[in-house]
């Protein structure tokens, strides 16, 4: 893996002072409730004894002086350690933009919460299933490949990415096959955005356990990926504004009107005179258009928000989330437009 890339969130400093359950997690053999701090210590040059000489160096170094992993006390940092799974979930953690979350349902919590009760790594696991980056396997199983694609595509919001290739006859890779419809939908989004790449074997390993030095350098591209997937200026004002307009047409629709019909929900607007196009109608419900239909769960807006703004007076907003037992980890996004950045309307993705 090669690397680079970044921004930061408010949860990059509060993770920084929750060392006693989330940075304590991130040494090698450190898997219990009671890790202490001692096992774990800051360097303020980022520089270790065993990564001199190590093709990381440079993404470790920075990784480090920003506060984002630690060192050991006898002065190394032990890049060729496997990370486990509930170690990559905090560290993934640090990278995300702040938001509030929910209490996860019955269901969600018996799955994805029972295997981390009790553990330094319970409250990084909760706060991630609301926004529908969801682990598998145990917390200390070693994180291999391919879950590191699943994971960090969820953080970016781009899990759908891995739609377009569903049915693919390309093969990118001699290690994964195109019956492994799972691995295909994880690797290739994640090679084609340029986050993980292959090997020059022509292979990709997906089941090869990531290294601690491996990770850091995700975590970079992860920071870098955010900035180039959400690119414009979006003051906090114009953020809440735009979640404001989607949550309150969303939650109007199917929670007080109860629409179930897309001719009643075409009357719905109109009547109303609602800032909302057709278009944004077609893309977010032509499933009431069927007269039995199952939809995937709308967020609740408080989950993992991406804002951007695309172009003059076009804005996108995505939303990554959990949407309950038969959705799954869900991204959806929404367009807007605005002269004023105080009102906005609800667009398609081509207006």
């Amino acid at each position: 893996m090669r690397g680079k890339k970044m921004t930061t969130g408010k949860w990059v400093l509060i993770a920084a002072l929750s060392v006693t359950c989330l940075l304590t997690g991130l040494g090698a053999g450190v898997q219990t409730a009671e890790a202490r701090i001692t096992d774990l210590v800051a360097s303020t040059s980022g520089s270790f004894a065993d990564t001199e000489r190590h093709w990381a160096k440079k993404e470790i170094a920075e990784a480090v002086r920003a506060g984002w992993v630690q060192g050991f006390p006898d002065g190394t940092f032990r890049p060729e350690v496997p990370v486990s799974q509930e170690q990559f979930m905090a560290l993934v953690e640090r990278m995300l933009p702040a938001y509030s979350g929910h209490e996860p349902d019955d269901f969600a919590r018996d799955l994805y919460l029972t295997p981390v009760k009790g553990r330094w790594s319970e409250k990084t696991y909760k706060h991630l299933l609301a926004a529908g980056i969801l682990p598998s396997g145990n917390p200390q199983d070693p994180l291999t490949r391919v879950e590191a694609a699943r994971l960090t595509l969820a953080a970016l919001g781009k899990q759908s990415e891995g739609e377009k290739y569903r049915g693919t006859t390309s093969r990118f890779f001699s290690d994964v096959s195109l019956d492994n419809e799972h691995e295909v939908l994880m690797v290739y989004p994640i090679y084609k955005l340029g986050l993980m790449t292959g090997y020059p074997d022509g292979t990709f390993r997906p089941d090869d356990k990531v290294s601690r030095a491996q990770a850091v350098v995700l975590l970079n591209r992860i920071k870098e990926a955010q900035e180039e997937l959400y690119p414009g200026q979006v003051t906090e004002a114009e953020r809440q504004a735009m979640t404001k307009a989607v949550d309150s047409f969303v939650t109007a629709v199917m929670d007080k009107e109860k629409i179930r019909r897309y001719d009643d929900l075409v009357s719905h607007v109109q009547k109303n005179k609602l800032p909302v196009s057709e278009k944004f109608l077609q893309e977010h419900f032509s499933f009431m258009k069927y007269e039995v239909y199952d939809f995937i769960r709308f967020p609740r807006f408080n989950e993992l928000i991406y804002y951007a703004k695309i172009s003059d007076g076009k804005y996108r907003m995505t939303v990554q989330y959990y949407s309950g037992e038969l959705g799954g980890s869900v991204d959806r996004t929404f367009y807007l437009a605005s002269g004023d950045g105080k009102n906005f309307r609800l667009i398609g993705k081509d207006e």
